[in-house]
């Protein structure tokens, strides 16, 4: 067997007593932008997407500053829409979103509660057979 050099392990709290080369200055420069774009990057490119954005809008509506054209038309058209349309579909829009919100609410209750029911159903009935249902209330899959 080939001879090993046991290391020692470093015990928790202990640091290298090896002497370490000081960083130069480029190498230092370099990593803190790297690690200034990692942090910030997300939020710089989004400032930048949101500028560009509005870049090109002002430049449309400079182009069309003054002049008639079928944007002007389709603008127009816009803003003709009455508000008793608009309120109706913001409306609509709720009221499935509550609808989606209460179903997914009843789900889960439906689910907390559904051992409980079953082991008082077995005390009250130990002969009663199951209605093979999820523990969410619905039918399984084999059933469709």
């Amino acid at each position: 067997m080939a001879d090993r050099r046991k290391h020692k392990e470093r015990q928790p709290g202990e640091t290298d007593k090896s002497p370490r080369q000081p960083k130069s200055a480029a190498r230092w420069f370099i990593g803190n932008v790297f690690s200034l774009v990692r942090r910030h990057g997300n939020f710089a490119m989004a400032c930048l997407l949101i500028g560009y954005c509005v870049n090109r809008a002002s430049t449309g509506v400079e182009a069309f500053a003054g002049r008639r054209s079928l944007a002007d038309l389709k603008f127009g058209l816009f803003a003709n829409v009455t508000v008793v349309f608009t309120i109706s579909i913001t409306l609509s829009g709720l009221s499935i979103g509550l609808y989606l919100r209460e179903r997914g609410n009843h789900r889960r209750t439906r689910e907390r509660l559904a051992a409980r029911i079953k082991e008082l159903e077995i005390k009250i009935d130990p002969n009663r057979t199951s209605s093979k249902l999820t523990s969410e209330g619905l039918t399984r899959r084999d059933d469709i």
